[in-house]
């Protein structure tokens, strides 16, 4: 005995695409990565971003809840330091 399949089983199906592997570089070409001085960087774009009035007001908490947990990496890894660390160095 066949089972039916329901149209919305069916139509759940064909509308989820189908995974894709990951591109291969090429012979000669570096693989796509991110490095920590990248995710320095996007900290300084996030930075330079807010204060030049780029993001709405809603979007502000997702930014910054972006931000922090950036910051919060970087600062696990050793690539930036906290700010009361600075100042400690500083005096």
């Amino acid at each position: 005995m066949a089972t039916k399949k329901s149209k919305k089983t069916e139509a759940t199906a064909e509308a989820q695409p189908a995974p894709q592997a990951a591109p291969q570089p090429q012979a000669g070409q570096q693989p796509a990565g991110l490095s920590l001085t990248d995710l320095i960087t996007v900290t300084q774009i996030i930075q330079l971003s807010s204060q030049r009035g780029a993001f709405r007001a809603e979007e502000m908490e997702q930014v910054g809840a972006l931000y922090t947990k950036l910051v919060a990496f970087l600062q696990s890894t050793g690539a930036l330091t906290p700010p009361d660390a600075e100042e400690k160095k500083d005096a």
